[in-house]
């Protein structure tokens, strides 16, 4: 199986590194970071966990060449890059080709399907944790399950063996026939983290043990989770502070990803993010003023 990483940064290359280490035929792609790229085609790419450093030696490329007869093509880009990656990709796409996205979010699933036949399209979440520590060095910052659903069809054999793949690679993995709602109740986890971690330039750990922002964070997760049960989100608002609690308990020390945005200058997905449960809260003429202040106070 030819499987291509697309945005091949921190969880991109973390993916795609595992998965060549178990012995798939894996090309990393990541036109921006050049000097990412060259460390692995000199050093293979390093990733670190803990005291453990697992060097795996996998192709890396700036180019679309390597997107030819690709079995599978992973969708890793920040989600306000869909639309970009997703037009410079097309060409080399073939419409046998499987296409995953793990991105944060919701709404960038409209960039994709521009391109990709819906029945072609796998949508998933994980708990996987990645950050890039340099070129070529990725830290493997948490393990936990992902789960893959198909945005249209029936489970197949095709899939199976896709699963299959992501375990022996390490990657505890799934099949959910309920990925929408799935999506939706990380959604709400996020929007109670990410923007708080990156407004006060703290660890995730910062939601549990800081009174204050605790009684935001589960603020926001209700607010949130009102706008999610139109997306088959059954949760009570107490297991759904409970979800947000476990996971910034379990994670505290972790640097979210959007505070990694903000302390490196660059764009959030906030607009994927706390944006999204705005828009949906307008289309359901369900008020989300927290999620909108949010939305306003990290701005892009």
């Amino acid at each position: 199986m030819k499987i291509v990483i697309v945005g091949a940064g921190a969880l991109g290359s973390l993916f795609g590194g595992l998965l060549a280490r178990a012995g798939a035929s894996v090309w990393l792609y990541n036109p921006s970071n050049v000097a990412h790229v060259h460390a692995i085609q000199h050093n293979g790419l390093r990733v670190e966990r803990d005291a453990e450093l697992i060097t795996v030696a996998v192709p890396a490329t700036t180019t679309t060449e390597a997107l030819a007869d690709a079995d599978l093509v992973g969708i890793f880009v920040k989600a306000y890059q869909t639309a970009q990656a997703m037009e410079q990709i097309a060409p080399k796409l073939n419409r046998r080709s499987w296409v995953l996205s793990v991105q944060n979010g919701v709404g960038m699933e409209a960039e994709i399907l521009k391109f990709v036949p819906s029945e072609r399209f796998l949508r998933g979440v994980t708990a996987q944790g990645a950050t890039l520590l340099g070129p070529g060095r990725v830290r493997w910052a948490g393990v936990g399950p992902t789960k893959l659903g198909r945005w249209e069809g029936p489970f197949t054999s095709e899939l199976e063996d896709i699963l299959a793949l992501f375990q022996r690679a390490g990657i505890e993995t799934e099949y959910s026939q309920e990925i929408e709602r799935l999506l939706w109740e990380k959604l709400i986890i996020n929007c109670a983290i990410n923007p708080l971690t990156a407004l006060f330039d703290q660890p995730n750990g910062v939601i549990v043990h800081d009174s204050e922002l605790r009684e935001i964070a589960g603020a926001v997760a209700c607010e949130a989770l009102r706008v999610a049960r139109a997306h088959g989100v059954t949760l009570t608002e107490e297991e759904a502070i409970a979800r947000v609690e476990t996971v910034a308990q379990k994670t505290a020390q972790n640097i979210s990803s959007m505070l990694q945005d903000v302390r490196r200058g660059r764009p959030t997905e906030i607009a994927y993010i706390n944006g999204a449960v705005v828009r949906e809260g307008r289309r359901l003429r369900i008020p989300t003023p927290l999620n909108l202040l949010l939305t306003r106070l990290i701005g892009r």
